[in-house]
């Protein structure tokens, strides 16, 4: 089969198209032939030499593909050949054919094609865990999104309606806010224009402040949030795309306003965590998904024998939703 492999990672490392050894499920894995995979800035990373795969896991990059069953291991359940699945991975995505343990599977609405399903799984399943797993987000609470425009701020965004949250997000251009509020977001800061956020966040909630912060910028970021938080609120760091340190941080506030601070990463999960994160996620919004309330944002679809100009996109920040890499026709 043919994959993308990543040579002499780091700022010129380049990516080809290239034959590959197949590999046969196990007992509890599928082999999924692949029509679509997602492009995440995990991806980024790893080909920066930044982010390397778990022990064990496969070095090509991609995180979540959506594919056909072509064969399965004797102990898989629920699922069989035939089926059209989207799967989390924790690397391989780019590829003809992915093998990928049965309990990493969602079944594909009958409505969605395969390169809406690839947009899915990496994205809703962090945005999922980390607004309602971690941050616990209830009803009518106000929620702050940086990178509202992203895979994950989209998802972010339509998964917190469901709680009737209200969803504050912050972004690079005018455009990216009112493609989130087309999403259904109350607004959005242009941090171009403004770059103290927390001054908007408290003007709009009327001082009250940010029950949660989902933050992938990090860096001076993390000040502001604190400024901006409500009492009792809750922060979620999932990147540090601005910088990795935080400076000027108050203490004061973070014991005034009893906030909790929190990170978390996906890919290096369990196997039994990411199982349990994905039926919770079944139980909560798989009937969101085939009713079609919420669904894959996608920005750009390319083939992917451009996969640098697809990384380029990201990399650039140009992109409001996911980037795709179409494998099969």
């Amino acid at each position: 089969m043919k994959a993308i492999n990543i040579y002499e990672q780091g700022p010129n490392a380049t990516l080809r198209l290239e034959e590959v050894e197949e590999i046969q499920p196990g007992l509890f894995e599928v082999k999924i032939d692949v029509s679509a995979a997602g492009v995440n800035r995990a991806d980024l990373l790893q080909k920066m030499g930044k982010y390397p795969p778990p022990n064990g896991v496969s070095p090509i990059l991609g995180l979540e593909v959506a594919g056909v069953i072509i064969e399965k291991g004797d102990k898989v359940s629920g699922f069989n050949i035939g089926d059209r699945v989207m799967a989390l991975l924790s690397g391989g995505g780019y590829a003809e054919q992915v093998i990928v343990d049965y309990r990493m599977l969602l079944s594909i609405p009958t409505h969605l094609s395969y390169v809406q399903a690839a947009a899915i799984p990496e994205v809703f399943l962090t945005a999922y865990q980390c607004l309602y797993g971690l941050a616990k987000l209830v009803k009518a609470e106000t929620l702050l999104v940086h990178a509202g425009a992203s895979g994950v701020g989209s998802a972010a965004i339509q998964l917190a309606l469901a709680s009737e949250a209200k969803v504050l997000i912050t972004a690079g251009s005018d455009e990216k806010i009112k493609f989130c509020e087309g999403l259904g977001a109350f607004g959005g800061c242009n941090y171009r224009v403004q770059p103290s956020f927390d001054y908007w966040v408290n003007e709009v909630t009327l001082d009250a402040g940010a029950h949660v912060i989902l933050d992938c910028v990090g860096g001076s970021y993390l000040s502001k949030n604190i400024n901006c938080a409500a009492l009792d609120a809750r922060i979620v760091l999932i990147a540090f795309m601005e910088n990795p340190k935080a400076h000027e941080v108050s203490l004061p506030l973070i014991l005034q306003k009893r906030l909790t601070i929190m990170g978390s990463t996906l890919r290096a999960r369990s196997l039994a965590y990411k199982a349990e994160l994905i039926r919770q996620f079944k139980m909560d919004f798989e009937s969101f998904l085939k009713r079609g309330i919420i669904k894959p944002v996608i920005d750009t679809v390319l083939p992917w024998t451009n996969v640098a100009q697809a990384h380029e996109i990201l990399e650039k920040n140009q992109n409001m939703g996911k980037v795709i890499l179409q494998i099969k026709d």
